[in-house]
């Protein structure tokens, strides 16, 4: 078993092929219905074995440990994770923190990891919208909440700092699902890819 840390009281551990992270109840502000409702989306729609269960203090999520690495992601993955990020939010699931340290790459397929039980936690002591704080959507952080666009501008990042300077918080960008703005910046923006 292998404690790699955790902010404040969130216990993170490797062991035995899992990733397990447990949150005290207190620091998740969501309704715990309305978490049972997320976790069983990421359930049903993540890449790889995952489990959670509560207990009266801790909410502890396991997941298969993807032993891989952070790249950069060439034209194939990129188009892999755009197509899996517009399935799931045809589902109504969003993922709320897409940049390189949450995707790994194992066996040349990006998988996405790090899924937050919910968005509104507490860190540092203070009570936030959990997600890497340049990443959120403009009209997410004005509605204090996660979508669809706080994922597709984390996207826009891993296709390029030049498309995420161009696109970012644009009507291009609300408009467009993942794989047509992988597209478009392949195309119109002509973009290289590995």
């Amino acid at each position: 078993m292998s404690e790699i840390g955790g902010a404040e009281n969130i216990s993170i551990k490797k062991t035995d092929g899992m990733f397990i992270k447990s949150y005290p109840i207190e620091y998740l502000h969501n309704d715990q219905e309305i978490i049972n409702l997320r976790l069983k989306d990421i359930k049903k729609y993540i890449q790889y074995e995952f489990t959670y269960e509560w207990s009266k203090s801790y909410l502890k999520l396991k997941s298969e440990l993807i032993i891989g690495s952070h790249l950069k992601l060439n034209y194939t993955q990129l188009l892999t994770l755009a197509q899996y990020l517009d399935m799931i939010h045809e589902k109504g699931l969003f993922h709320g923190d897409i940049h390189t340290r949450n995707i790994i790459i194992k066996d040349n397929f990006p998988y996405l990891v790090d899924w937050e039980p919910c968005f509104i936690q507490t860190f540092k002591s203070k009570k936030i919208i959990k997600s890497n704080s340049k990443g959120i959507a403009n009209k997410d952080r004005e509605n204090k909440k996660i979508s669809h666009l706080t994922d597709k501008k984390g996207f826009l990042r891993l296709i390029s700092s030049d498309i995420f300077d161009k696109l970012a918080d644009t009507n291009k960008m609300e408009k467009l699902n993942c794989k047509e703005l992988l597209n478009y910046s392949h195309n119109i923006l002509h973009c290289n890819f590995e």
